[in-house]
Formats: C-alpha cells, sequence, structure tokens
C-alpha cells in the first residue's frame, strides 16, 4: 500500500475522506497502521468549532496501532520494532532537546498529534487515518497484542485520569478528593484516587 485513506477535518463541521501518500521512513522515525483511535472530547470540541485547529487537520491524538516501518535509530530508542502493537503519547518533539529526553514539552517543536495541519508534511499526523506518521520526538508504549482492541484503546483516557486524580491534584494518601463527571475519565480518576488511598472520594 502506498496511499492512505484519513477523515479531514477541512473547517468545523465539514469531515472528508482524503488520501495522502504513506511517507517514506528514514533513521529515526516511524509509520503505523492505525488499528484503532479514541475519540477524545477535544475532537468533539474541534469538530464543532469550539476548540481552534489549524485546518485542514486529521483529528485523532488518542491512537492504538502495528508499527509498520521504523528506522533503526528510532527502534532503538522506542524499544519497539516493525509488528509490535503500541500506543503514542498525544504530544511529538524534536526528540534530542533536554526537554524531550526528560519526558516533557519540547522546547522547539509544538507539536501534537490529531492538532498538526495536513499542510505540514507528511501530512499523516492524527490517528483518524489508516496510517500515522511518528515523528522522531514521539513517545510510545508497547501494548500486549493479546490485550482486546476495546480495552488497549483505552489507554490514554486512563493514563489522564490517573494523571489528573494524582499528579495534577498533588493527591497523597489519607487526601480527599472531589471528581466532577463520571465519563470514562472521571471513572477512571476515581479508580486512580482509591489506588492513591484518599480517605474520602466525592
Amino acid at each position: 500500500m502506498t496511499d492512505a485513506r484519513a477523515m479531514v477535518l477541512n473547517a468545523p463541521l465539514e469531515l472528508e475522506l482524503q488520501t495522502f501518500p504513506i511517507p517514506q521512513v528514514g533513521d529515526d522515525d516511524a509509520v503505523m497502521r492505525v488499528e484503532a483511535s479514541g475519540i477524545c472530547g477535544t475532537d468533539y470540541e474541534c469538530f464543532n468549532g469550539e476548540y481552534p485547529r489549524d485546518f485542514p487537520v486529521i483529528l485523532g491524538h488518542e491512537p492504538l496501532g502495528i508499527i509498520e516501518e521504523i528506522g533503526e535509530q528510532a527502534a532503538a530508542r522506542w524499544g519497539v520494532q516493525r509488528g509490535d502493537r503500541v500506543v503514542v503519547e498525544p504530544r511529538h518533539g524534536c526528540g534530542n532537546c533536554r526537554s524531550c529526553l526528560a519526558g516533557e514539552r519540547c522546547e522547539f517543536v509544538a507539536g501534537g498529534y490529531g492538532s498538526t495541519s495536513t499542510t505540514v508534511a507528511p501530512a499523516l499526523w492524527g490517528s483518524h487515518a489508516e496510517y500515522m506518521y511518528l515523528a522522531p520526538g514521539s513517545r510510545l508504549h508497547r501494548v500486549d497484542p493479546e490485550l482486546p482492541l476495546r480495552l488497549a484503546a483505552l489507554t490514554n483516557p486512563m493514563a489522564a485520569g490517573f494523571s489528573w486524580a494524582i499528579r495534577a491534584a498533588g493527591l497523597r494518601a489519607g487526601d480527599s478528593i472531589a471528581i466532577l463527571g463520571c465519563g470514562q475519565r472521571g471513572l477512571v480518576s476515581t479508580v486512580a484516587a482509591h489506588h492513591a488511598g484518599a480517605s474520602q472520594i466525592l
């Protein structure tokens, strides 16, 4: 296969099926065949025009897929190889600055999957597509191939729930916490708070 189909948001409420060339992989990047992609609340807001994006854009920043092609340096850095199932964190950067190496937001590249315009080569920056480009500054996590897709695809909202309930809130054992909303992230935040030893979860 040389081309990939993708759902492109050209403007609020204007989705269009388009085709893009699957990029050639260098030593430091990769291409993933998308198996599943979550739909985040921000995807909905972008579609409605409530959340600004640089149009045209391929939405989708909760991807799960199979490494189709990967460079040697990228494989060594990420600890994955062709055929591995992975989830990809929403942001990417240059991969070389101090912040990238520390797992923080890049100092030079403000890149994000599902938010970078298709006018920026190689266009396949979102997971609502058959294939997605993985930039050098990406962060990947290998997923057990036996895990059902419907569960593996929940990695991003589960991670967000733990991040919001524990890291962002500074939750410690014995603290109380209020969680507003009972969607998937609210439920995961509740589970995270329980495991962190919250004394009261509201």
